[in-house]
């Protein structure tokens, strides 16, 4: 706590001393007079700021949070009118006494000397309250861009735990009814399985907890996963996943590429003629800094006359909000669907 108010101190506290420091030497140096020492001259002009504080606090801190922001436009009208008036009148009897007790002369002086003074005491009072209100005005703007920025954060940060976690039931949905189905087959395939799929688990609920993480485990874990899909596959099918060998070590959102791999091995062809049935997955980087992710897979025309081109499912709809969210102006993906091929391509420039 006590760090916090030091920071505070030095950031309003400090700052404010420094800026009426700076007001009184203009002052000082706009009224020079070569007669009067410098030392008086700036005691003259510090007692001027100090007459000038209230008012420039008042409007800053009351009038403004108080009358104006709640549209009280004539309750502030007129509070500033009053607040000028009192502040000259203190000021004029503050600066006429200490003179009267300094050199003895009267407090009012005649027309001729008394009415500049209360002209320059007007004057220094409304600039006061126009640069404090404007100050204010300013610095609450900023506050409260700050703060809509930072909830707008933090929606977007409760949004992408929402979406990362919906991918959880309908990945463990199919890849338990393939190892329902390996059981009575094959059951060290199925123990095979388990072992993938406890990684899987793994990652995703102790790996994933972080915005950003490196592009080998996301890799890895693309690996495992693809592994299990393909033994949903008929035998002899073809899938093939390739990884370019030139990945630098940068970060990525995780399961950024899963919902396009679940996707195909979703919609893909199942041919009697099982070499027919196709999911080809393709990984690179290029010297810009952009990941490049192909997927495509083949589509039974008969049984899919229309294709998830348009919605990409559940799964799809997520990645898309989440690739606004994460890398905006920073993505593409293009969905394309041939006369039997369901193509996808993201693209993402990523930072290191």
């Amino acid at each position: 706590m006590a760090i916090d108010y030091t920071k505070w101190l030095f950031k309003y506290k400090l700052l404010h001393v420094l800026m009426w420091l700076m007001v009184a030497l203009f002052s000082m140096l706009s009224y020079y007079d070569y007669e009067t020492s410098v030392r008086d001259q700036f005691l003259w002009a510090l007692l001027f700021v100090v007459i000038c504080m209230p008012a420039f606090y008042l409007a800053a801190y009351r009038l403004i949070p108080r009358l104006l922001y709640k549209k009280k436009f004539g309750a502030y009208i007129f509070s500033l009118i009053a607040l000028v008036l009192l502040s000259t009148a203190a000021g004029f009897f503050i600066l006429r006494g200490l003179n009267h007790l300094l050199t003895g002369e009267p407090v009012f002086m005649g027309r001729e000397t008394d009415y500049p003074l209360t002209s320059v005491l007007i004057w220094d009072n409304l600039l006061a309250i126009a640069c404090s209100s404007t100050l204010k005005i300013i610095s609450d703007r900023f506050r409260i861009e700050k703060r809509l920025h930072e909830v707008e954060k933090e929606k977007i940060r409760t949004e992408l735990d929402f979406l990362r976690s919906q991918i959880n039931p309908h990945f463990l949905f199919n890849v338990m009814n393939t190892i329902y189905f390996q059981i009575n087959k094959d059951n060290a395939q199925a123990r095979g399985s388990i072992e993938r799929l406890s990684e899987l688990l793994r990652y995703q609920l102790y790996e994933c907890t972080t915005d950003k993480i490196a592009i080998n485990k996301e890799l890895a874990y693309l690996k495992n996963y693809v592994a299990i899909q393909a033994m949903r596959m008929e035998t002899g099918s073809d899938v093939k996943l390739q990884i370019s060998d030139n990945f630098p070590a940068f970060k990525i959102a995780p399961l950024l590429i899963q919902p396009l791999v679940e996707n195909a091995f979703k919609h893909v062809s199942h041919f009697k003629e099982s070499r027919q049935n196709k999911v080809h997955i393709f990984l690179g980087v290029d010297s810009s800094t952009e990941l490049t992710v192909y997927v495509a897979n083949t589509y039974d025309k008969s049984n899919h006359t229309k294709h998830l081109i348009n919605s990409g499912g559940l799964g799809i709809q997520n990645l898309k909000r989440r690739l606004e969210l994460l890398y905006p102006e920073k993505h593409s993906l293009d969905i394309a669907q041939k006369e039997d091929v369901f193509e996808t391509t993201l693209k993402i420039r990523y930072d290191y």
